[in-house]
């Protein structure tokens, strides 16, 4: 599958504030001016990381693993139509192995099948891009190609994509995507997008019923105008008529081109071999830029993580520069594209800004090596993180390089006038700050559940400010003479753990534990695992990364080293029964133990396992407190009002929240004493629940002794985020007293891929 994209960011980190301002250099040995926090100085673990591999050392792994590749996937219980096709390999200093496989099934391409295994001596464990049972009932389509393509150009067209083609047949696949394996037709659609860049979509549709499952652009721009890096020395190659060529054979043979003369483009020569003048009106100008940019990331990513070039094979790409759409105007973009390993650099909207700075360089090679290992996909949250890691990594390069005529900093393309304003076109210390972009959507500071379904540049924004964070910390500083000021999702401080440290956590993420499907959540856990790897499940460092997630609102924060999933604390009711689960974990190793105070009269805690259970018998707002100890003493307090609802004599409610499965069913009881006799036929249902299309939901109450009685059909065809409603039922053929359950079912047709949503809470009025 070929993948081309583009630009985005991240961050992390937390401890307490120190009093005073703290001068730190970083490791380049430049002095930044920091506020009230200091940061943490994480210390690598003996024997953490990745080792050094040679071409051939990889050659010989990669081989091993295609041989072993049939026992392989039977150690891992695959069916026996699956296989695993070896696709990058890691080997740490420890000699642990991490063997990154894509899947067929039938001899089908699967998308989405991807998994990571992660060997060491006689241990074992595996990172998967999906967990569903890998199986279908037949791999023979009922939508032919040629239906399949016809519609792929249809779709792409509605899409954005003029003078949209296909010049291959569709590829029969496997999609694993979402909700399961899927028999379909995957569609190369070209052409050209909007703003005059070509365009290649991957249109996949479902081979049994014809609906899209993906419709994804292939080549992403990142925008920004030319940034002069000053004097350089770029490699060539003297030829055999004494002129030189633009041919970098330090860094894999790297080639720049010229395409101004036609979009493959000229290789540069020159008679002197001194290149370009510094203006924008000399063509060799941007070639400078270009071989600059792209071998100063090759550099980069060989010195700082042995990588040897962008699929670590050694190989060098190319660069296309003076890039024209084809209608033959100047594009004010850059992109970087799987097909042709190469990076194309447009000269800005008005001809005159070639579209080569050092960060959007890194920034478009740093997209290929996403696709040389994760993989990072089209489909939910794993394109704005594949966004996020190109701008990660292009301040990286920035730092790396220390140019003066291009200061590190935390913005991308920040000498670029794309808007006219003079102005960076991101921000990784408050993405916001960017405004409103051409799509209509600012850079989003903190995750929310509309990451998933935003415009990728956009969902950067949670990525940008976790790098950010993690690297420098949050409040104000002066870092090289640029001002930040980061905030927290949550107002609570966080300190960085250092740009170096930051960027070896997130590269040996990206590169060991990240799949084709990876969200921020996923992100999280493979920079946690990360920082396990190099600084320790224990360390400073490991908690830094967590907090740093919580500091965008993803997951929770270490506090006394101890982290807590929000409290499920929501109103309990009177002679309802409760089973309210405390999940917390510490840093340090040992068990944890829970105390109470103060909660509803009825219920207890567990004080080894923080399970809450009980009945309340008394309505009530209490003042209660639970205390979490980890085994060297540290304790996390937490204090809130629970309230206790009265239940009872005609009016019985549950108000606890049940999570409602995607295309799933939930069912939450409900206890009904003191009413002998038979239900009214007038009893009054009342429900509170969200979910993205609310009235796709299906209700039916179900009696004690077992009787089904509809509440709510599905429908009407209705999008609609939350549902509180009270119907009417004729209850009257069944006994009052027991337990009563209401039952929802998702009905949202399943090519919907929407989040779970929550039944809020429910009860009867007799």
């Amino acid at each position: 599958m070929t993948v081309v994209i583009t630009a985005a960011a991240l961050t992390f980190s937390a401890l307490p504030a120190s009093a005073g301002e703290a001068s730190l250099s970083d490791a380049s040995g430049s002095t930044r001016k920091v506020g009230a926090l200091s940061q943490i100085e994480a210390t690598a673990r003996p024997g953490a990381g990745s080792a050094h591999l040679s071409p051939v050392q990889r050659r010989r792994l990669l081989d091993q693993a295609a041989n072993a590749a049939p026992d392989t996937a039977r150690s891992l219980h695959l069916g026996p139509r699956e296989k695993l096709i070896p696709k990058d390999v890691v080997q740490d200093t420890d000699g642990t192995l991490h063997t990154r496989y894509e899947r067929t099934y039938a001899g089908l391409p699967v998308i989405g099948g991807d998994l990571v295994v992660h060997q060491r001596h006689a241990s074992r464990t595996v990172t998967y891009a999906s967990k569903e049972k890998l199986t279908l009932p037949t791999t023979m389509p009922k939508v032919s190609a040629t239906a399949a393509k016809k519609a792929a150009l249809s779709r792409a067209t509605a899409k954005g994509t003029h003078k949209a083609s296909s010049h291959t047949d569709p590829r029969q696949v496997v999609w694993m995507m979402g909700d399961g394996p899927k028999l379909a037709w995957e569609t190369v659609v070209t052409g050209i997008q909007q703003d005059g860049s070509p365009s290649e979509r991957h249109v996949v549709t479902d081979a049994a019923s014809g609906d899209t499952l993906e419709n994804a652009e292939h080549v992403e721009s990142a925008q920004g105008n030319s940034l002069y890096s000053g004097q350089v020395t770029i490699g060539s190659t003297r030829q055999d008529d004494g002129t030189y060529a633009l041919i970098d054979a330090q860094h894999g043979g790297h080639r720049t081109l010229d395409s101004s003369v036609n979009s493959n483009g000229v290789l540069f020569t020159d008679d002197d071999d001194v290149w370009g003048d510094g203006t924008a009106a000399n063509l060799q100008t941007a070639a400078v830029d270009a071989a600059y940019g792209a071998q100063t990331t090759w550099d980069f990513y060989k010195n700082s993580f042995g990588r040897n070039g962008i699929a670590d094979d050694g190989r060098g790409s190319s660069s296309r520069v003076h890039y024209e759409s084809v209608q033959g105007v100047p594009l004010a973009n850059a992109n970087w594209q799987d097909g042709c390993f190469c990076m194309s650099y447009g000269d800005g909207a008005d001809g005159q800004h070639p579209v080569t700075s050092l960060d959007i360089a890194a920034h478009e090679m740093t997209h290929g090596v996403t696709s040389a290992t994760a993989g990072l996909g089209t489909y939910g949250e794993s394109p704005g993180l594949n966004e996020a890691i190109s701008d990660m990594m292009a301040a990286a390069v920035e730092f790396y390089a220390d140019n003066p005529n291009d200061v590190p900093d935390y913005t991308m393309a920040e000498l670029d006038d794309l808007h006219g304003d003079g102005k960076p076109i991101r921000y990784m210390d408050r993405p916001s700050k960017a405004g409103i972009s051409s799509v209509g959507y600012a850079p989003l500071d903190y995750w929310t559940p509309q990451a998933k379904s935003q415009e990728p540049h956009m969902v950067a924004g949670v990525g940008d400010h976790f790098f950010y964070l993690l690297a420098e910390g949050s409040g104000h500083k002066t870092i090289n003479g640029v001002d930040y000021d980061s905030p927290t999702y949550d107002g609570l401080p966080v300190a960085g753990i250092g740009l170096t440290d930051a960027a070896d956590v997130v590269y040996r993420a990206l590169t060991v534990y990240m799949t084709s499907t990876t969200d921020y959540a996923g992100a999280r856990t493979a920079t946690l695992q990360a920082a396990a790897d190099l600084y320790g499940g224990q360390s400073d460092a490991y908690e830094a990364v967590a907090n740093a997630w919580a500091a965008v609102n993803v997951g929770t924060r270490y506090i006394n080293h101890i982290a807590a999933e929000p409290l499920p604390i929501e109103p309990v009711a009177v002679g309802q029964p409760v089973s309210r689960q405390i999940t917390a974990s510490s840093s340090r190793p040992g068990p944890l133990t829970y105390w109470a105070k103060g909660l509803p009269h009825g219920l207890s805690i567990d004080r080894t396992t923080g399970l809450v259970t009980g009945t309340p018998d008394r309505a009530d707002d209490y003042s209660s407190v639970i205390v979490i100890t980890d085994a060297a003493g540290d304790t996390r307090t937490f204090s809130f009002t629970w309230t206790a609802l009265e239940s009872g004599g005609h009016f019985f409610v549950n108000p606890t929240t049940y999570v409602i499965p995607k295309w799933g069913v939930v069912e939450s009881p409900l206890v009904v004493r003191g009413k002998p006799g038979n239900a009214p036929s007038d009893l009054k249902v009342t429900v509170d629940l969200d979910h993205e299309f609310s009235n796709a939901m299906v209700i039916d109450l179900i009696a004690p002794d077992g009787a089904v009685i509809h509440v709510k059909p599905w429908g009407p065809w209705v999008l609609t985020p939350e549902l509180h409603e009270s119907y009417t039922v004729d209850a009257s053929a069944v006994t009052t007293v027991g337990t009563w359950k209401l039952r929802v079912t998702d009905g949202t047709p399943g090519f919907y891929n929407l989040d779970p949503g929550h039944l809020q809470r429910w009860s009867l009025a007799f």
